[in-house]
């Protein structure tokens, strides 16, 4: 079934579910007889919901247009309900669009509460009054106070879910909570929660000595490491031994620079460079010679379409970049390869079916060389 399909089915489930299943914020009073209809309806207008902050935040009962704080809730969104969304944090380009939809081109965008832009353009999402603007992601020390102050600025419901990729089951029982969307978000739960538990049964049975060193390196010249750490890198992290250990891994999706000398101290055994780097020219760079990854061609090239497998952002992307990465580095203690997780997850997350030709253009340097 398409996604287009699904969306038409959840939209049918929700109006049914909004008739009977919404419990009423307000008063408990006995209404007299020229008041039960009006109070009636106000009972049925609107509902509590409590976010991962423990916030209870007063929802319109049937939610129906949202706006995401910045990219990482947005690609979330766009799993779950993209009909919903009143415009975008980020510019969906033309590649992206082929797997999400042509329909997001017509959106206005902007801008995220957090990052590096801090563009937010509070203006323009008041005017579009969504019903409720959906922060995810890993909590900031002044969420509640962030969330409040916006919510009181702007008069729109404020609410933070709680994400990473080891809890994206919950955080889509969340969402389906939230958006009246039960069963879409049942269905991304359990993909989240099986995919993460067989990988996790993987690497928690192997050694220190059996696990993968690997360094994840982004930049035109491959100088730019997620290092040991960081939120970016935390599938790295999970999966494998991140080579690459500075003072302060930082946040950034760019990494921080590293000298081709510190790779070199660190000498990891695999490498996965970011699309974009320099995973096509690297092994006639001689100065990457001796590099034990390079110089048994054991490097990859992390698939980046709609979004990188494994970071920028790091969001529900890292959730199929965790298969891939736990294949790459384990293969023989999977029964299924990577070519059946994209497929799989491609149709469950997008809707969209991998042709053979979208496949091997996904896959082009992220399978192994022999």
């Amino acid at each position: 079934m398409t996604r287009r399909a699904l969306l038409a089915l959840f939209s049918g489930a929700l109006a049914l579910s909004l008739t009977g299943g919404l419990t009423a914020c307000g008063s408990a009073k006995e209404p007299d007889a020229g008041s039960a209809a009006p109070q009636e309806q106000q009972q049925a207008s609107t509902r509590k919901f409590t976010d991962s902050c423990g916030r209870e935040v007063e929802l319109p009962a049937n939610v129906t247009k949202i706006a995401a704080s910045g990219p990482l809730a947005q690609q979330v969104l766009l799993t779950i309900a993209p009909e919903q969304m009143v415009g975008l944090s980020t510019k969906v380009g033309d590649k992206q669009l082929a797997y999400l939809g042509n329909g997001l081109s017509d959106l206005p965008v902007y801008g995220q509460i957090y990052g590096g832009k801090g563009d937010f353009n509070k203006e323009a999402v008041a005017e579009a009054k969504p019903d409720v603007i959906i922060d995810l992601g890993e909590a900031k020390k002044t969420i509640r106070e962030d969330m409040d102050n916006l919510q009181s600025e702007l008069g729109i419901p404020c609410v933070h879910i709680e994400s990473s990729f080891d809890s994206y089951d919950q955080a889509y029982a969340k969402l389906g909570e939230l958006l009246g969307k039960e069963d879409r978000a049942a269905e991304l739960s359990s993909y989240c929660k099986k995919a993460y538990d067989e990988v996790k049964g993987v690497v928690s049975g192997l050694s220190e000595s059996d696990r993968a060193q690997v360094a994840y390196l982004l930049g035109d010249s491959g100088l730019n490491a997620i290092a040991k750490g960081s939120f970016q890198g935390s599938v790295v992290d999970f999966v494998a031994n991140n080579a690459i250990e500075v003072e302060k891994a930082g946040g950034s999706g760019k990494g921080v620079e590293v000298s081709l000398e510190q790779i070199a101290a660190a000498d990891p055994k695999m490498i996965v460079f970011g699309p974009g780097s320099i995973y096509d020219s690297v092994a006639d760079d001689p100065a990457w010679a001796d590099v034990s990854a390079i110089k048994t061609g054991n490097y990859y090239q992390v698939p980046g379409t709609p979004y990188n497998w494994l970071s920028g952002p790091p969001s529900v992307n890292q959730v199929l970049g965790m298969q891939w990465l736990a294949r790459i580095c384990y293969p023989d203690k999977f029964q299924t390869g990577v070519e059946d997780v994209a497929k799989d997850y491609y149709k469950t997350f997008y809707g969209h079916e991998l042709t053979d030709a979208e496949l091997r253009d996904l896959l082009a340097g992220a399978l192994p060389k022999n």
